[in-house]
């Protein structure tokens, strides 16, 4: 897999240099939570989430998406369960041990793993060099083969081999408005998408294609600050 720049914009370095004057430093307290977002790419499934056995979301659907601020760091159970009154009672279609640390900024995606409903983990990372621009990172979570990924189209694809289950980026691009699909390698032609939408400065954006055929792909969008 190959990730194509654009020549948009350059990463800088930078050397900070601090000045420790009088008495020590204040000691910043390490952080205990995780940020955690959920998004359902499993069309067809209404579901209710769970987390070590309550509920945090109900009725959750196909093309969702929703965020957990504040986590507790540790191991924690996921589940995902037919959406019903019952509130995490009955069987399980998906169940998964996610291990968080303070501070983590992650994303757990129902998709198809395998043949059948599962959940795969992903850490953001909202890091913008230089500032002043938008990151994206592009996620290939759908029941689709490799695939390339275009921006606002151009010679060449931005994103190239982009396998099933893995990811891309994050690649820094100029804020404005763009258009981005998903190809079958080697081709032009959307296979996934396109969409069209604007891109700010200083956000990070995580773009997720998801679905299980030609009749259902789509792509979910999360749009974090940058750091």
């Amino acid at each position: 897999m190959r990730v194509r720049r654009l020549g948009l914009v350059a990463a800088a370095s930078a050397l900070a240099v601090v000045a420790l004057v009088g008495s020590a430093s204040a000691v910043v307290p390490a952080p205990t939570t995780a940020k955690v977002f959920v998004a359902h790419g499993i069309p067809g499934a209404v579901v209710d989430v769970c987390v070590d056995g309550r509920e945090v979301r109900s009725t959750f659907r196909y093309g969702q998406q929703f965020v957990l601020p504040a986590v507790p760091a540790g191991t924690h159970t996921v589940k995902l369960h037919p959406a019903s009154r019952f509130r995490c009672g009955g069987t399980a279609i998906v169940r998964k041990t996610v291990t968080l640390t303070g501070g983590l900024n992650a994303m757990l995606v129902a998709r198809i793993v395998t043949g059948k409903p599962g959940l795969q983990v992903f850490v953001n990372n909202t890091a913008i060099a230089p500032a002043g621009n938008a990151s994206i990172t592009v996620r290939h979570t759908a029941t689709a083969p490799t695939v390339d990924v275009w921006l606002n189209g151009g010679v060449a694809p931005a994103i190239t081999s982009l396998a099933r289950g893995k990811s891309a980026g994050p690649v820094v691009v100029a804020p404005g408005v763009y258009s981005w699909w998903a190809s079958a390698v080697g081709s032009w032609k959307p296979a996934i998408g396109p969409r069209v939408a604007k891109l700010y400065a200083g956000r990070a954006y995580q773009i997720y294609a998801v679905g299980t055929n030609a009749n259902n792909y789509r792509f979910i969008v999360i749009a974090q600050p940058g750091t």
